[in-house]
C-alpha cells in the first residue's frame, strides 16, 4: 500500500486511514475541523493557505460552535482568514508543534493529495457546491442523500438523519460503500463505488425506525 499521500479531510475521518495502514500522519489535518464553507475555500486555494501561520485566537466567530469550544476548551487558530478548531489538542502549543511537523511532510506533488467532505453542517449548498466542484485535487464527499450538485458524491444510505454520522464512525462505514484504499493507490485513477446487500439496507431501516420513534417519544 503506499504511504506517500496527504489526506486533507474536514474532520477526523482522514486521520483513520493512517491508523489503519499503521503510518505516520504526513498531512496537518489531524485531530481538528473546520467549518464546512471555510473548509472548501481553503482548499480551493490550499497552497496559498498552507504559507499563512497559525494564529491562535481565543474565541470562534461561528455561533454554533460557542458551546462545543466553551465545554472543550480547545485551541483555535486562524490560517489567514480560515478558522481551525483544534478539538483534539491540549492547548496551543501542542497544536502547533504538531501542524509545523506534520506539514513538512506534505508531499509537494499534489498528485498525492486527497480531499474528503461530507454533508454535516452545511448550510448553503450552492456557494458550498461552487467552491467545491472548483477544487483540482482528487476528491470524495459523503453525503446521506443523493444530490446532483455535488461532483464526486458517495452516497451512504445507511444515515440516520440528513447527514452522515461524525468522521471517526463514518471511515468504517464509507468504506463499505466506496473502495478509498484503490482511490489512494491509484492516485485518484480507480474510482469504485460499492453497494451494501438489500438483506443489510432493510435491516437498517428497521432500526432507523425505531431510532427515529424513539426521538420522537
Amino acid at each position: 500500500m503506499d504511504s506517500n499521500f496527504c489526506v486533507i479531510s474536514n474532520n477526523c475521518w482522514g486521520a483513520e486511514l493512517y491508523i489503519e495502514r499503521g503510518i505516520q500522519y504526513n498531512t496537518p489535518f489531524v485531530g481538528l475541523f473546520i467549518p464546512p464553507i471555510q473548509f472548501v475555500k481553503m482548499v480551493d486555494n490550499l497552497p496559498l493557505y498552507l504559507k499563512c501561520k497559525l494564529v491562535f485566537i481565543k474565541e470562534t466567530k461561528f455561533i454554533e460552535y460557542e458551546k462545543l469550544h466553551a465545554k472543550n476548551k480547545y485551541p483555535i487558530a486562524l490560517l489567514g482568514d480560515i478558522e481551525i478548531h483544534f478539538m483534539h489538542y491540549k492547548d496551543e502549543d501542542e497544536a502547533s508543534e504538531k501542524w509545523i511537523r506534520r506539514l513538512s511532510r506534505m508531499p509537494q506533488d499534489s498528485s498525492n493529495w486527497f480531499v474528503k467532505a461530507c454533508d454535516g453542517e452545511i448550510i448553503n449548498w450552492k456557494e458550498y457546491a461552487s467552491l467545491w466542484n472548483s477544487i483540482q485535487y482528487s476528491k470524495v464527499f459523503f453525503s446521506a442523500k443523493k444530490r446532483i450538485d455535488i461532483n464526486n458524491l458517495v452516497h451512504i444510505a445507511e444515515s440516520f438523519n440528513d447527514y452522515v454520522t461524525d468522521g471517526k464512525a463514518l471511515y468504517k462505514l464509507s468504506k463499505d460503500y466506496f473502495d478509498v484504499d484503490k482511490w489512494i493507490d491509484s492516485k485518484g485513477e480507480l474510482w469504485c463505488v460499492k453497494k451494501i446487500s438489500t438483506k443489510r439496507y432493510l435491516k437498517f431501516l428497521f432500526v432507523k425506525l425505531k431510532y427515529k420513534k424513539g426521538k420522537l417519544w
